[in-house]
C-alpha cells in the first residue's frame, strides 16, 4: 500500500481537460468506490481563514469574497499570464491539497477502493500517493467540444498549457483510456480498473 496505508487501495484519476475524468469518477462511485475530488479539496482550502489571509496578503484583498474566502475566479484572473505568481500559489497550495487528499483517503473504511480525481496529479508531484494511476485521454477537438460550456477557447488553451503533456500522463500511468468512443466503452474501462483495484486489495489480505 502507498505511504503505509493498510487495507485501502487509492487510485489516482487524471487526464486531459474535457477528456471525461468527472464522468469516470461518477462511474467509479456507482461501482462502490469511495471518491475524492481535488477540486473540492481546493474549494475547502480557500475557505479556510488562515489560507485566505496568506493569499490576500500576497495578492491583495480584492481576491477575497464578501465572507473572507478566496474567490477563485478573481484569483485566477490575477495569476493569469504571470508564471511567477502562479508558481508562488502552487508552492503554497500543493502541499496543503496533498494533505487534504491524504486525510480523506485515510478516513475511508478498511477494504475500500478510493478513487481521487486529480487533474494536476503529475504536475504537483502527487503520483507517489497512489497505488494505481489511471489517465483518461481524448483527442484535442473532442476535448475542446466537451469543454465549450465551461471554458472559452482562450481559457481552454491557457489551462491546457499548464497541464503535463498527454505523453507524460500516459507514460506515468498504470492504465490509460482514450475516450473518443461511446459512453459504454468508458464504463467498461472503469469496470476493468475497479476490478484491478479490488484485486490489489485481495493481494494485501
Amino acid at each position: 500500500m502507498s505511504r503505509d496505508r493498510r487495507d485501502v487501495v487509492a487510485v489516482g484519476l487524471t487526464g486531459g481537460i474535457g477528456a471525461g475524468k468527472s464522468t469516470a469518477l461518477k462511474l467509479f462511485q456507482k461501482l462502490g468506490a469511495r471518491t475524492v475530488s481535488a477540486d473540492r479539496v481546493v474549494h475547502g482550502l480557500y475557505a479556510r481563514r488562515g489560507v485566505a489571509s496568506v493569499v490576500a496578503e500576497h495578492f491583495g484583498p480584492s481576491v477575497l469574497d464578501s465572507r473572507g474566502r478566496v474567490d477563485r475566479p478573481r484569483l485566477a484572473a490575477v495569476v493569469r499570464g504571470h508564471p511567477e505568481e502562479l508558481a508562488w500559489l502552487e508552492k503554497l497550495t500543493h502541499p496543503l491539497v496533498a494533505e487534504g487528499i491524504e486525510q480523506r483517503i485515510r478516513r475511508v473504511s478498511p477494504g475500500s477502493v478510493v478513487v481521487c480525481e486529480v487533474p494536476l496529479l503529475f504536475e504537483a508531484g502527487y503520483d507517489a500517493m497512489f497505488d494505481l494511476i489511471v489517465s483518461i485521454e481524448a483527442g484535442l477537438e473532442n476535448r475542446r467540444r466537451r469543454s465549450i460550456h465551461s471554458f472559452g477557447p482562450e481559457q481552454f488553451s491557457e489551462l491546457e498549457a499548464l497541464q503535463a503533456s498527454t505523453d507524460r500522463r500516459v507514460a506515468g500511468s498504470d492504465m490509460v483510456f482514450f475516450n473518443d468512443g461511446g459512453p459504454g466503452e468508458l464504463s467498461d474501462f472503469v469496470g476493468e480498473v475497479y476490478e484491478r483495484a479490488r484485486a490489489l486489495l485481495r493481494d494485501c489480505e
